[in-house]
């Protein structure tokens, strides 16, 4: 049934990807549809490796998490600690604020997409992005509201290097992608070939057409990651072991710390709502 339905969805152009559905840890089905690459007639399948653009951000969260645990950061921590010359406005910004959306800092990629229309087209330093908003005044008081901002994100990533030591891709491949056997997730750069990676296309007036191209390293830790459905999965199930982080690690992590998008919370990384009478724990 659920093949019979997503091919419906694809022969009325409303899908191309790849699906895997589990149940209670048992796969019923993994399997791709339409094309990864049409120029070339490549099909999508199960190891075909997608941009997961913000599901990066439940990466993210888990490292700082880690970090913690290690006794190297505390949530609680102002950020102005780790983060060297520190914009004065940062000063009463936590960690928690960061991971939860209330930092009042900017969002480059939404709040600045007038000003800065080609910026993700060629490859930008973590510098370069956070030189981007870290001048800017707050769009309200830390702590005091919610909006989403990617730039917040970018901040949790430049902290994971500095307390860690290694760089933001290193760390997510080390403590993360290699322990659970993620074979086929990696931190997206344009210049490496990456076998089976989905091209890109948007539809203009009805027309599929090529994607503009983005250097994805200016979405470093808000953003840059790519992965499959099969990885994926092994990423869902480690959720319910404490395999990385420690079960009150997790609860934090999916505790609806604040209000967020109507009829959703939003945790670390994470928005919690309901869906059909459960809790559902989702990333767009």
């Amino acid at each position: 049934r659920i093949d019979e339905y997503l091919n419906a969805q694809v022969a009325a152009g409303q899908f191309s990807g790849s699906v895997l559905v589990a149940d209670e840890g048992e796969i019923v089905i993994s399997k791709g549809y339409g094309m990864a690459n049409i120029e070339l007639g490549a099909m999508n399948t199960p190891v075909t490796k997608f941009r997961i653009a913000s599901l990066t951000k439940q990466f993210t969260a888990v490292a700082i998490m880690m970090l913690q645990e290690r006794g190297l950061l505390d949530v609680l921590d102002l950020i102005s600690v780790y983060v060297e010359d520190c914009p004065p406005a940062w000063g009463s910004i936590t960690i928690h604020h960061l991971l939860t959306h209330t930092s009042g800092i900017p969002d480059y990629l939404n709040d600045l997409a007038g000003i800065y229309p080609d910026y993700l087209r060629l490859p930008r330093t973590v510098d370069e992005t956070l030189a981007l908003f870290e001048d800017l005044p707050l769009r309200f008081s830390p702590g005091t509201k919610y909006e989403y901002s990617n730039s917040g994100y970018v901040v949790l990533g430049r902290i994971i290097e500095v307390v860690s030591g290694i760089s933001y891709e290193e760390f997510i491949q080390q403590n993360i992608f290699a322990p659970l056997g993620m074979n086929n997730s990696g931190y997206d750069q344009s210049r490496p070939i990456i076998a089976d990676r989905a091209s890109g296309y948007i539809e203009e007036k009805g027309v599929l057409r090529n994607a503009v191209h983005v250097e994805m390293e200016g979405y470093y830790s808000a953003g840059a990651l790519y992965s499959t459905v099969e990885d994926l999965f092994l990423w869902d199930r480690s959720l319910y072991t404490v395999q990385l982080v420690s079960q009150p690690s997790l609860d934090a992590i999916f505790t609806p710390h604040v209000a967020a998008e109507p009829g959703y919370d939003y945790g670390y990384g994470w928005f919690v709502g309901r869906l059909f009478n459960r809790t559902e724990y989702v990333h767009g």
